[in-house]
């Protein structure tokens, strides 16, 4: 019997060795010599590896000599007797804690809800701090002196800490398994084990009041995690299980006092503790949209640490956990195959914003690459992954940095996510897909909007150590998404680029409903942006920079709804994402209708370094409030001579269309009926960078310079960080009152700076229901005549031999004569002894390059040049012969 049972417990332990192979979640100890042999010769491997050591070492040579120093920072309940083992939370707030466990237990957030503060650095933070409260920094004035912020007011502040020191210790953990130095792993393992322990004797959090929707503990439903109210945000078991990942074997070796004392295993505490983690986020959360992926991506961590399934009493293991995000979904949580029917299959766009719409994306392909060394393959079958990561790109600006509107933030795409398909198909031999994510990655590094030596830990284990020469990736002039009801325009690349986004609003998906809106670029840089500077969507200001008063838009009247397009071109075709064709290499344009109200948005280039944008706005009602905010320093008004117009302060506005207005603040007023400029100076030095608009005048106006609130609170995204909290937006609005804005629309022509502007004059032709006309005139005497109608059936004449009929019309004539002339959907468009003719509504465009004339149309028309008559079909940047 004895012999019987020693057999027994060999195999268990033979088999749990089996089982308990450790690191495997990224790597595994075979991989151990490759990384380090691409941290020898990749320059861009071995300074993320620097920057680590660098920013970890100060932190573990301290340990040495201070081991409680790291550890005392953590966010616990320390108090004796207050060592709670369960915690109660009211209207989404800690309320009160009850039990006393044997160890100190990590302390809840004190609140759902953000605040307005993070923390001040770590060395600056209190240690053993017993009551939670939380030293801050002003988000909004980085520079005001720090606050202590009350416990069960600190947003996110302490699990913000807890994070930031779990971090540390899954940064030297990896530092230890390739290293090798036990330094690491003391450190590492300090602080894990405070964590396991003062997690191991803590309940769930309870609810009575539901105010999560659900009652918490261990039942099914709400959103609360076990460490958090939202099971998104409960990410405290994601960092811990890289560190019990690392250091597995040293924590065998070296197990923690406490759990001799108690006769527990490390392996079953640990297994207990993520578990928990799992289990509850399997029934809370949410099952569609980003909160499922981002609840997937809390879990997955926890479940690649456990073992196989035979290894627990409940038989739920690592293989039994992953099948309900592979295969199976489950009434709390989508699977895979359902998360990626979110994909549109025509654009690859996630159906949310642009923050959620590619971070869903970069956490799936993250996901792939862990996935794949379980052996699951989750890209081979589903081109939408490929097609949604490259999706990024016409969202994305010059700068590499996303479009904002919704709740997006802004900020730097993540080329993470064509790094992971590099590493797949690389990896697999597709060579033509590597070749087309490769120009993708190699395109921002030419550009230097990506850095490879920015790579964290997990980059340097799972990048390819470099990558191929490839092509260049395609780019586009029109991007067009109808679910999120937006066009992008973008110019030909040059010297400057122009960029131009024109959107309906919409409620759901983190979209919002801000009317019709329109961003300008110049520079690089979104210049007339929405605004994206509130804290949470419990802030105050919320109300401001989620509507219609945060976006350049008329108010009142259409917020959100349908939108129809009237015309675009670039034409993005149905059944495309971008355009397949472009008639004219110097001009984007777009008329887009909602409602009562309708845009038309141009872009023009005038020299590879220069160009300008046109505004057509009408509203079908008798009063409107144009509202424009642009980053910058100060807003000014002048007449067209070059005078500023007098402004006269007041108190408040007389009639408000929106709660949002009660956060513009210093209003100036003026009566201005005539022609004016407006003029915002962006930035200033010996070539100060300014936006300047021309916009043609209308009875019944009155101008407005206000201060509208701080357009974003992340560095970088504005020039020298102007309109960045605590600075204000300059703003101006145009209220019209009496005076039908379809009948007289608001009409301005935008150009971004630096020194002197090149639109030097805007004359108005003709402004009525049917048909608005200008001439724009820029230096080099060059005129641009612009046409527009709501009709294509209106016709448009005037004395300077100038004629029209289409819904969009532009001649641009230099000294030396006609240099392009342009007509979307139209049957006639004449200058003087130049025009172009059709027997139905046509697109065409003639245009000029040194003496040599080029046509593109879209379908047959009559070309006259002078005494020169020429018949076209179809086709695209062809010469006229």
């Amino acid at each position: 019997m004895i012999k019987k049972i020693g057999i027994i417990l060999l195999f268990q332990v033979v088999v749990s060795s089996l089982w308990a192979i450790h690191p495997r979640i990224y790597v595994s100890d075979s991989d151990r010599v490759a990384i380090k042999q691409k941290i020898s010769d990749q320059t861009w491997a071995k300074e993320a590896f620097e920057r680590i050591k660098h920013k970890i070492d100060p932190y573990v040579e301290r340990h040495q000599s201070e081991p409680e120093w790291i550890v005392s920072r953590l966010a616990m309940y320390w108090k004796e007797g207050e060592r709670y083992t369960q915690c109660y939370l009211k209207k989404e707030t800690w309320d009160y804690g009850e039990g006393n466990a044997p160890v100190p237990t990590v302390r809840m957030p004190g609140m759902r809800t953000w605040n307005k503060y993070y923390n001040v650095p770590l060395e600056e933070r209190s240690p053993y701090n017993k009551t939670g409260d939380m030293w801050g920094v002003n988000r909004a004035d980085p520079s005001a002196p720090k606050v202590l912020v009350p416990y069960k007011e600190s947003g996110h502040m302490i699990r913000s800490n807890n994070v930031e020191i779990l971090t540390l210790a899954e940064e030297a953990s990896f530092l230890y398994w390739l290293t090798e130095e036990e330094k690491y792993a003391r450190f590492a393992t300090d602080i894990f084990n405070a964590w396991l322990l003062g997690t191991y004797y803590m309940n769930p959090i309870l609810d009575p009041g539901q105010s999560s929707k659900g009652k918490g503990g261990y039942e099914p439903g709400g959103i609360c995690g076990y460490y958090d109210y939202e099971q998104i945000h409960d990410d405290l078991a994601l960092h811990a299980a890289m560190v019990y990942d690392f250091t597995y074997d040293y924590l065998l070796a070296h197990p923690h006092p406490h759990l001799q004392a108690i006769g527990k295993e490390m392996t079953e505490v640990a297994g207990t503790v993520f578990k928990r983690f799992i289990d509850i986020g399997f029934v809370r959360g949410g099952k569609t949209g980003n909160w499922n992926v981002n609840g997937w991506n809390m879990l997955l961590r926890p479940i690649l640490a456990l073992e196989e399934n035979e290894a627990y009493p409940d038989g739920k293991g690592r293989s039994y956990y992953l099948h309900y995000l592979t295969t199976e979904s489950t009434p709390y949580h989508d699977a895979i195959p359902d998360i990626l029917k979110s994909y549109d299959s025509v654009t690859g766009l996630w159906p949310e914003s642009p923050g959620y719409s590619f971070g869903t994306i970069s956490m799936l392909l993250d996901f792939a690459t862990l996935l794949r060394r379980n052996g699951i393959d989750i890209i081979a079958d589903n081109p939408v992954l490929q097609k949604a990561a490259l999706a990024v790109f016409p969202w994305m600006d010059d700068r590499a940095n996303m479009i904002i509107f919704g709740d997006s933030r802004g900020g730097p795409a993540n080329f993470g996510t064509f790094e992971h398909l590099l590493t797949y198909y690389l990896q697999t031999g597709d060579t033509e897909n590597a070749s087309r994510v490769a120009a993708a990655l190699n395109m921002g590094i030419s550009t230097g909007n990506y850095q490879r030596h920015s790579a964290d830990w997990t980059h340097i284990c799972t990048y390819v150590a470099a990558i191929p020469e490839s092509g260049k990736i395609d780019s586009e002039r029109t991007s067009y998404s109808p679910h999120h009801r937006l066009i992008i325009m973008k110019s030909e690349p040059s010297e400057e680029n122009l960029m131009a986004v024109l959107y309906g609003g919409r409620k759901g998906y983190h979209l919002t409903p801000n009317g019709l809106a329109l961003q300008i670029y110049g520079f690089g840089y979104a210049l007339a942006p929405d605004a994206s500077g509130y804290e949470s969507y419990w802030s105050k200001d919320q109300v401001y920079h989620q509507s219609p008063t945060g976006s350049n838009t008329i108010l009142p009247g259409y917020t959100e709804g349908e939108v129809t397009v009237r015309a675009m071109e670039p034409r993005v075709n149905d059944g495309s994402f971008v355009n397949a064709q472009s008639l004219n290499p110097y001009i984007n344009m777009a008329d887009m209708e909602a409602a009562e109200k309708r845009r038309v948005v141009a872009m023009i280039k005038t020299a590879p370094d220069k160009g300008y944008y046109v505004d057509i706005f009408r509203s079908d009602q008798a009063d409107n409030d144009y509202l424009f905010h642009n980053v910058g320093k100060a807003l000014r008004f002048e007449t067209t001579a070059g005078q500023l117009l007098p402004l006269t302060s007041v108190d408040r506005f007389e009639t408000t269309y929106h709660r949002g207005y009660d956060w513009f603040k210093n209003l100036r007023r003026v009566s201005c009926t005539n022609d004016f400029k407006a003029i915002w100076e962006i930035t200033s030095g010996e070539q100060p960078m300014s936006m300047q608009m021309w916009m043609l005048g209308a009875d019944g106006r009155e101008l407005y310079s206000m201060e509208a609130p701080y357009t974003t609170l992340q560095k970088g995204l504005t020039p020298d960080d102007v309109s960045m909290a605590p600075a204000f937006t300059p703003t101006l609005m145009v209220r019209q009152t009496d005076n039908n804005a379809w009948d007289s629309p608001f009409v301005a022509v935008f150009e971004a700076a630096r020194g002197s502007a090149s639109v030097i004059g805007v004359e108005k032709l003709k402004m009525d229901r049917a048909v608005t006309a200008l001439c724009v005139e820029s230096e080099g005497k060059r005129k641009d005549y612009i046409l527009s109608a709501t009709s294509p059936d209106a016709v448009f004449s005037s004395g300077k031999h100038l004629a029209f009929q289409g819904t969009f019309g532009l001649i641009t004539e230099l000294p030396d004569g006609i240099e392009q002339i342009y007509m979307i959907d139209g049957r006639r468009i004449e200058k003087g002894k130049y025009a172009i003719e059709a027997s139905k509504p046509v697109s065409v465009s003639v245009y000029r390059k040194g003496n040599e004339w080029f046509y593109s149309s879209t379908g047959k028309a009559t070309i006259k040049l002078g005494k020169k008559v020429y018949g076209v079909e179809a086709g695209y940047h062809q010469p006229l012969k």
